[in-house]
């Protein structure tokens, strides 16, 4: 769901804040890096940003997220959900190391061994159709329209979540046994509306939706 690094609750995004590994009831074992072939593509740059190269693994990083975050949503978002993560990499840091924070696949928000936070989710298996299309956007032939965004979330499903966060919290404090998917809701606290007050209380703008999909830069 992206942004930069702030706390653990601001780390919705994207998804979207693992959406699908929240709600979809997704693999939640953080799987191996994948052994892809590690070519090199030429380089270029992107959306005004120093020119880069981009492997095979950045591509599937992409294709990961996008999987991960809004699986069924139009190839617009998808297209500015991956150049949030382009625009967000430090400098020399590859797309794959953005994504993932060096923790691997998995949900958002967590991190796995010496990695970092995952700024979005990796949960998902990447499919052929999203491969392709993060392919177009790193080789350049689908440009960005929202110039500068940076961070996404998704409002009705960040409430969705917090819904599901109080519901846990109260079973919590009824001394009922929680699973591991509802012990990940308890570090959610904010609504929809305290996220976007927050993001531009932190100096973020507002740009525009996609799909119900909120972009900052």
């Amino acid at each position: 769901m992206t942004r930069q690094e702030s706390d653990r609750d601001t780390w919705v995004v994207g998804a979207v804040v693992g959406t699908a590994a929240v709600l979809g009831g997704v693999l939640l074992t953080i799987a191996a890096w994948p052994q892809t072939p590690n070519r090199r593509s030429p380089q270029r740059k992107v959306d005004g940003l120093a020119p880069l190269q981009f492997t095979d693994a950045d591509v599937e990083a992409a294709a990961r997220m996008l999987a991960s975050e809004n699986p069924r949503g139009s190839q617009a978002l998808h297209i500015e959900q991956v150049y949030t993560q382009l625009r967000s990499a430090k400098a020399g840091q590859s797309l794959a190391a953005r994504i993932t924070a060096g923790s691997g696949w998995g949900p958002q928000g967590e991190r796995s061994g010496a990695g970092g936070v995952r700024p979005v989710a990796t949960t998902e298996l990447a499919t052929a159709a999203l491969r392709m299309l993060a392919q177009d956007v790193l080789a350049g032939v689908r440009p960005s329209k929202l110039p500068g965004a940076r961070q996404f979330f998704e409002p009705a499903q960040q409430d969705r979540i917090l819904a599901l966060a109080l519901q846990a919290r109260q079973k919590q404090a009824a001394g009922i046994a929680l699973t591991a998917r509802e012990k990940r809701l308890l570090g959610y606290h904010l609504s929809a509306k305290e996220v976007r007050a927050r993001w531009l209380a932190e100096g973020a703008t507002y740009l525009d939706q996609i799909d119900g999909v909120e972009f900052y830069a």
